[in-house]
């Protein structure tokens, strides 16, 4: 009798497929632990404002050029955060991809990434249930979840190694750095101050964590704000916007009305309070931790910073969490009706 053995569950095969994941994961760690030790990382330059990617040099100082220019708006110019934002949309289709190759023929057969994304967003809802009505979560939850994952994988993509590593190196006319010319094209830039007559260089990278860009989360925090006043519009029409100024309780009771009309301007401070509170605090804890992985890893470059790797992981995720839950619970308030 033939034994069929399921390459899933069976112990053997599953050790074996561990084993392939090792080897180049130990290749890595090796390979980092010998480029540090001949290249040190260098000190890191730490700047709120992202760099562009499209730049002149000129007499020693770089002169960034606009990407293209739009009417009354200006010029608009291409950050590496932007391409970092490159980054999450490929990441997210590539996902969009894999779940439609395993739900194409109507069947649910989720392994893998898949069955990953279907615990998580399946904990989400689950948390988010007491927050939201439920005649509601249909049109609140997917936009719930979809700025949890936009958020979580930009927090995520940012831990590449070759983020903030790797970019252009530009001379400059006084002081920079070292660096070694490996091709015509190709530098490898050393953590030592290029000396007297000698030609120094910094470095733009190419890609930065999208979450450290104030940009990408007050634009994130201002998607969300109005997306809670076009749902709380949708549940309450134009009683809705009553709580910011309502008209009729000053022409019901002149006196009481007052007060309300009081109460619905510190209403609309706290709403547009709240694109601050989403935005900086997101931006706030991202660019700490970039800030963080930096400096430790210029001082001890491959031990402490694996450990500050982890930390930031959580940390990514969480902020993710809380962006989500708070615009999840903001949502719920404003389409719940009123006793």
């Amino acid at each position: 009798m033939t034994e069929i053995v399921n390459s899933e569950t069976h112990p053997a095969v599953r050790n074996k497929k561990t084993k392939r994941w090792l080897i180049p994961l130990i290749g890595l760690i090796l390979l980092n632990i010998l480029v540090v030790h001949f290249y040190k990382p260098i000190a890191p330059a730490i700047s709120v404002k992202t760099e562009s990617v499209l730049f002149d040099v000129l007499d020693g100082e770089v002169v960034e050029k606009p990407w293209f220019t739009l009417p009354l708006l200006g010029d608009v110019f291409l950050t590496n955060s932007l391409l970092s934002v490159g980054i999450i949309f490929i990441v997210i289709l590539l996902l969009a991809l894999e779940v439609h190759r395993q739900t194409k023929d109507g069947q649910i057969k989720a392994h893998g990434i898949v069955l990953l994304l279907e615990l998580v967003i399946s904990a989400l809802t689950n948390m988010a249930d007491g927050s939201v009505d439920g005649k509601w979560r249909k049109k609140i939850y997917p936009f719930y979840l979809s700025i949890f994952l936009y958020i979580a994988i930009a927090n995520l993509t940012k831990l590449i190694p070759f983020f903030e590593s790797f970019g252009f190196a530009v001379p400059v006319a006084h002081g920079g750095l070292q660096a070694h010319p490996w091709t015509s094209w190709f530098y490898a830039v050393t953590a030592n101050h290029a000396a007297a007559g000698q030609q120094g260089y910094e470095v733009i990278s190419f890609f930065r964590g999208a979450a450290t860009d104030l940009n990408f989360t007050l634009a994130l925090a201002i998607t969300a704000v109005i997306a809670i006043q076009v749902l709380g519009f949708q549940a309450k029409g134009l009683d809705y916007f009553s709580k910011f100024i309502n008209i009729k309780a000053v022409i019901r009771n002149p006196k009481m009305g007052f007060i309300d009309l009081f109460i619905g301007i510190l209403e609309t401070i706290a709403e547009i309070a709240k694109i601050a509170s989403f935005g900086f605090r997101l931006f706030g804890n991202m660019f700490a931790g970039m800030v963080l992985l930096l400096f430790l890893g210029y001082m001890i470059p491959w031990v402490a910073s694996s450990f500050i790797m982890l930390y930031e992981v959580f940390i990514g995720l969480l902020q993710a969490f809380i962006f989500g839950m708070l615009t999840v619970v903001f949502m719920g308030m404003a389409v719940r009706a009123e006793e």
